[in-house]
């Protein structure tokens, strides 16, 4: 079942998906990066990789996407979309596992709402499929000052070839964070896990990362 609707976001809407396969388990809240929005190919392999597995997915855009603009909303309109998706995640899941992560952007909003939250954040994992780390070129810019605020077990998936996290930095950071942290290491891969010279589409690439993904939350939270 694949199902769009209307996210209530404060006082406007934004676009959201929900995906759910027969006899799911647990849910996913999936948001999607700065440049792209959560129909791109590689969300949608994500979201068929985790329904493999037997997990539903709630797609959902930032405001900005949905109104058709290329520039970011500020920090507290990506921070309160992300607590109203995870807040219909959980009341879709009703009582079943919920899990939160997303694409670059998405992905590291998700993770300062968690270390915001604390105990009080409902997703019982989070999934980082590649966490910018720092600008491109910039490594001195560290953005990982919040994730030791995080109480859920966490798992970041990065390409060793990620210009927006220097393999050795996220590594360093991850091991740092201890044992609720992993790192899974994507060779070769770009922050797009694009391999030079492997003929893969990004809803394969995704589709394989989500299936990783889903492993992941039944052994921590499912």
């Amino acid at each position: 079942m694949s199902e769009p609707f209307e996210l209530e976001v404060g006082d406007r809407l934004t676009g959201a998906r929900w995906d759910e396969p027969s006899g799911a388990w647990g849910v996913f809240v999936l948001a999607h990066g700065a440049g792209a929005g959560m129909e791109h190919p590689f969300l949608a392999g994500v979201t068929e990789g985790l329904g493999s597995e037997g997990l539903a997915c709630l797609r959902f855009e930032f405001p900005y996407v949905h109104a058709g603009r290329r520039s970011p909303d500020p920090p507290a309109v990506l921070l309160r979309t992300w607590r109203a998706a995870c807040a219909e995640g959980a009341a879709r899941a009703a009582g079943r596992s919920l899990a939160a992560g997303g694409k670059s952007m998405g992905g590291r909003i998700a993770s300062m709402l968690a270390a915001e939250e604390g105990e009080a954040f409902p997703a019982g994992a989070l999934v980082f499929f590649g966490y910018p780390l720092h600008p491109p070129g910039r490594p001195e810019k560290l953005r990982d000052a919040h994730l030791g605020g995080i109480l859920r077990p966490m798992l970041f998936i990065q390409g060793t070839n990620d210009a927006l996290a220097t393999f050795g930095l996220i590594s360093s950071v991850v091991t740092k964070l201890g044992p609720r942290a992993r790192l899974h290491a994507v060779e070769g891969g770009d922050h797009s896990f694009r391999v030079r010279g492997a003929k893969r589409s990004d809803a394969e690439i995704g589709r394989d990362l989500g299936v990783l993904a889903a492993g992941f939350v039944r052994e921590v939270a499912g």
